[in-house]
């Protein structure tokens, strides 16, 4: 791509001149889109839209609030619970069934 490139019409293009009109190019629209600097949605102030942020805020603030437990406090309540289930005996009765062999 560093060589020349031959047009329709014989006139030799360097790959400078490419990546020169690419940033001209790239120049241009950056113009372009500094000037339209008007946003596409606009909210107009309304009793909806006012009760829609409060609710919006109230969630916002709700899950600000919300503290995940550290890795350690859950593993010293899994290690306590595991104490726990060691440690405890069975409430439930372990019945036999008696056998009985039958004669056919």
């Amino acid at each position: 791509m560093l060589g020349m490139w031959e047009t329709g019409i014989d006139v030799p293009v360097t790959s400078f001149q490419l990546l020169l009109s690419a940033g001209a190019l790239l120049t241009f629209a950056a113009i372009l889109l500094g000037f339209r600097r008007k946003p596409r949605v606009e909210v107009e102030s309304s009793a909806v839209t006012e009760e829609l942020m409060a609710y919006l805020a109230r969630i916002a603030n709700a899950l600000e609030g919300i503290q995940v437990p550290s890795s350690e406090a859950i593993t010293k309540d899994v290690l306590l619970r595991l104490h726990e289930i060691a440690n405890t005996k069975p409430n439930v009765r372990v019945r036999e069934m008696p056998v009985t062999l039958t004669d056919r």
